[in-house]
């Protein structure tokens, strides 16, 4: 969430992720999905700063830092077994009882 001020001092706490469209005309006005609107005394530069640094932080905080620069790995998919109607595998670990699934041989393989 990000911290603006409207127009009579009063500062208020925004979902970023409900935000929809922010606007200079001449006052910074800021439109929410939901149709609610707040005009605000921050300028346009100053709210989509503040939404980028609380997006950083949730990626940060969620461990995908390397999103942010462009240095995240391509992900590999793992090939799909057809040995079974579900695509799955009998596996030495959990035996006929218990099938790896395509996600769970997908989670094995090396980097």
């Amino acid at each position: 969430m990000i911290v603006v001020t409207r127009l009579n001092k009063q500062e208020v706490a925004l979902n970023c992720d409900l935000i929809e469209i922010v606007e200079a005309m001449p006052d910074t006005t800021i439109r929410l999905v939901t149709g609610k609107i707040f005009v605000v005394r921050e300028s346009l530069a100053e709210v989509l700063e503040r939404i980028g640094t609380w997006r950083s932080g949730v990626l940060r905080g969620a461990g995908l830092e390397g999103s942010l620069t462009g240095t995240l790995a391509p992900a590999v998919l793992a090939p799909v077994s057809t040995d079974d109607e579900d695509g799955c595998e009998e596996c030495d670990e959990c035996g006929p009882s218990r099938r790896k699934s395509a996600y769970e041989r997908f989670l094995e393989i090396p980097a």
